[in-house]
């Protein structure tokens, strides 16, 4: 799996990189560019997105044949998605970010499927379906903007009627895993199979850095929608960063 591979020769070339991570869903996936060159690996990984998401980083970089030190930024997907697959992308990110001395950005899982889709449709307005679980979905609207894709709505978390009243009266494309739930099979399933992936959100990163709107980790929290939840604030969670 993956969106293609970018990889000229970058011989004694100082680059500056945006590294993306995504553990959002049942992929696991990092992206490393500039936006002329990338590198990507993206996994199928269910449950054991802690045990890969580091080394993917390292064999991304290893792909690449650049240094660490090349990293001027880093983007991970904040979500909406697993809340597990969400902490352990922002645990690696801070790690990451404070090793390197970097700028981060938290970047919308719901954005990356639609950034997908734009990338292979002609699509001008994509409503975004992800399975939220215990019952429920999130979802949030996206309009083509050049090369990219902006929000205009809310991302919002709630059963799958509520969702359904907003598809009512929606006139773009549907896509997402939440469109292969049994309250949404009656609508098109040309897009159910996708997924937020670090490449879509590598492209939204470019986007954001040019915008100025890159900042400190804390500044990049993850993007839960339920507040219901209690988790972890990530100082208090054990290092997702040591080795044996």
């Amino acid at each position: 799996m993956g969106c293609g591979t970018l990889a000229a020769s970058v011989t004694g070339v100082v680059m500056s990189l945006i590294l993306a991570l995504d553990a959002s869903s049942l992929l696991c996936s990092v992206a490393l560019g500039d936006g002329d060159q990338q590198w990507n690996i993206t996994e199928l990984q269910p449950r054991r997105h802690a045990q890969r998401l580091l080394p993917m980083v390292d064999e991304v970089i290893a792909q690449s044949g650049m240094e660490r030190e090349s990293i001027s930024a880093i983007a991970y997907g904040r979500g909406p998605g697993s809340f597990t697959g969400i902490r352990i992308a922002a645990a690696v990110m801070q790690g990451l970010a404070m090793a390197l001395d970097v700028p981060v950005a938290g970047i919308s899982s719901l954005q990356a499927v639609a950034q997908s889709v734009f990338e292979r449709s002609q699509a001008e307005k994509i409503l975004v379906v992800m399975d939220a679980h215990m019952g429920e979905v999130f979802w949030g609207i996206y309009q083509r903007d050049g090369a990219v894709c902006r929000p205009v709505s809310e991302e919002k978390v709630g059963a799958p009627e509520l969702c359904l009243q907003n598809i009512a009266a929606f006139d773009g494309e549907l896509a997402g895993d939440g469109l292969a739930l049994e309250p949404f099979k009656h609508l098109s399933q040309q897009w159910a199979d996708r997924h937020p992936d670090a490449c879509d959100i590598l492209k939204l990163a470019l986007v954001a850095k040019d915008q100025g709107l890159f900042a400190e980790p804390e500044q990049h929290q993850p993007v839960y929608l339920r507040d219901s939840v209690a988790w972890k604030k990530l100082d208090e969670q054990p290092s997702l960063l040591k080795r044996n």
